[in-house]
């Protein structure tokens, strides 16, 4: 399977965040790894490649993504006719428009990328989970820090303080209003800005910004630099909150429907064998971007989950609509889940 190296893989190491994306997101226009993943996934399979059909998959270069990857390296693909080409795109404004036009097979995004589309009345639909909150308290993979000697105690005294988010409008803002809420705060009164997530600890050292909501691995990083963390925003929008989503088309599912349905099939494998082999996943992530050993080693991981659950699916939606992002959470969750696997 194809690498990425040098500047490239530097690139998605920068731009590495824990969920799908939509404006304002980090994006790698990383060149698409087909060739190679195919004569990786012929070299486990008597070396012929002329049975298998490549799966095009739109993401961005992230913490849950490497278990796909790890299961094209350990064969999972193979076994079902498959090779998996992953293209790096700019985020769901770009990548879900694409898949209506039958340029990718299926699209990596954030739940609230999902629900926009849904809203809007385009023909998508979620066959798979990309990843949920682990559901601990202070060991999740996503939070809110403040700076070690703020007097900022949790998120309902964010109330007038500036919060650095990775979008305006985004996942990240979505669940920190649900923090502040939680807590006894105005989430009207917060004032959120946009930053990169490279470059919030920074911000937050320098006075920049009162708090900074980041996950994975700079979580870690800014923790470790002595910085507290206050909230852990996607569990106070549901302690099984769905992340993100695999995406593809009506169209595509009403054509192919055992083409998508042996997709999901290893989707699920693989992030079942990533969560049963955590060792193997770090080590994936270390090649699949720029992360060092060390780093990878202590991250905490992303939870995978199945099947959607309901009453997550809906405060997902609802924390959506809360916070400007869509107006009608039933329009948003209306036809988007579909279990391919029944």
């Amino acid at each position: 399977m194809k690498r990425l190296h040098g500047a490239l893989a530097t690139l998605a190491a920068t731009m590495l965040l824990l969920t799908g994306c939509g404006s304002g997101s980090p994006s790698g226009a990383v060149p698409s790894s087909s060739e190679s993943q195919a004569d990786a996934a012929a070299a486990g399979d008597g070396g012929s490649n002329e049975e298998l059909r490549t799966v095009r998959v739109a993401a961005v270069p992230v913490v849950d993504v490497a278990a796909i990857y790890l299961g094209e390296e350990k064969g999972f693909f193979a076994e079902k006719g498959m090779t998996v080409d992953i293209q790096f795109t700019t985020g769901s404004s770009i990548s879900i428009p694409a898949l209506l036009q039958d340029q990718y097979d299926v699209v990596y995004t954030g739940s609230v990328n999902a629900f926009q589309a849904r809203e809007k009345g385009l023909p998508v639909i979620a066959i798979a989970e990309g990843g949920r909150t682990t559901g601990e308290p202070g060991a999740d993979h996503g939070g809110v820090l403040v700076a070690e000697d703020s007097e900022i105690e949790d998120a309902g005294d964010l109330e007038n303080k500036s919060v650095a988010v990775n979008a305006v409008k985004g996942l990240h803002e979505a669940a920190v209003r649900q923090s502040v809420k939680k807590a006894g705060g105005d989430p009207d009164q917060v004032d959120f800005l946009e930053l990169p997530l490279p470059d919030m600890q920074a911000a937050l050292e320098n006075g920049q910004v009162d708090a900074i909501s980041t996950s994975e691995p700079f979580l870690g990083n800014a923790k470790e630099a002595g910085n507290r963390l206050i909230a852990d925003p996607y569990i106070d929008v549901d302690p099984e909150f769905v992340a993100a989503t695999y995406l593809t088309s009506e169209q595509k599912w009403a054509e192919e429907p055992q083409y998508i349905k042996d997709f999901t099939e290893v989707v699920k494998k693989s992030q079942e064998y990533a969560t049963e082999h955590p060792d193997e996943f770090r080590t994936e992530l270390s090649n699949f971007t720029e992360i060092d050993p060390e780093t990878a080693e202590s991250m905490i991981l992303t939870k995978f989950g199945w099947g959607f659950p309901e009453r997550a699916m809906r405060r997902g939606a609802e924390a959506t609509q809360e916070a400007g992002i869509i107006s009608d959470a039933d329009a948003g969750l209306d036809g988007l889940v579909v279990d391919v696997l029944q």
